[in-house]
C-alpha cells in the first residue's frame, strides 16, 4: 500500500507503489475509452472525482485529487523523458525487461551532457507502454 511520508516542511507526502501506479493507470485509461479528457488532455472534473473515489476506495485511502493530480504530471513527466530518449539515436525500448536500452558507450556520451537521464538506464518502467 502506499505510504504517507513526512517531509522537512511536516506536510504529508504520498509514496507510490508500482500497485497503485498501474490501478492509477488503469482509471486513467478507463476514463479515457468513457471520453472524459478535453482535446487538451485535460480530464474533466467529472472524471478525477470518478478517479479519486475509486482509488481511494481500493486502498483505502482519503487522498484529495491533487494527489492523483500530481501523480498524472509525474507519469507524464516520465513519458516525456522516455519518449525523448527513445528519440536519439542508439536508443531503443527493450519490451522484455521494459527499459530503455543502449550500448554504455552511448548511455555514457548522452549522460554527460544530460545527467538527469541517469536513472533511466537502469530503471524498469512497466507501464510505458500505457502511458
Amino acid at each position: 500500500m502506499g505510504i504517507r511520508a513526512k517531509s522537512n516542511f511536516d506536510r504529508s507526502r504520498t509514496i507510490w507503489t508500482p500497485e497503485m501506479d498501474r490501478y492509477f493507470i488503469d482509471l486513467i485509461l478507463e476514463q479515457l475509452n468513457k471520453g472524459n479528457r478535453f482535446d487538451d488532455h485535460v480530464f474533466s472534473k467529472t472524471a478525477w472525482m470518478n478517479m479519486n473515489s475509486s482509488f481511494n476506495e481500493r486502498f483505502k485511502f482519503e487522498y484529495e485529487m491533487d494527489v492523483l493530480k500530481n501523480q498524472h504530471k509525474t507519469l507524464r513527466n516520465l513519458y516525456k523523458a522516455v519518449k525523448n530518449l527513445l528519440n536519439q539515436k542508439g536508443f531503443n525500448w527493450d519490451s522484455t525487461r521494459q527499459m530503455v536500452i543502449a550500448e554504455n558507450k552511448i548511455w555514457d556520451e548522452y549522460i554527460k551532457v544530460n545527467p538527469d537521464v541517469r536513472p533511466y538506464r537502469v530503471k524498469t518502467i512497466p507501464y510505458y507502454d500505457d502511458l
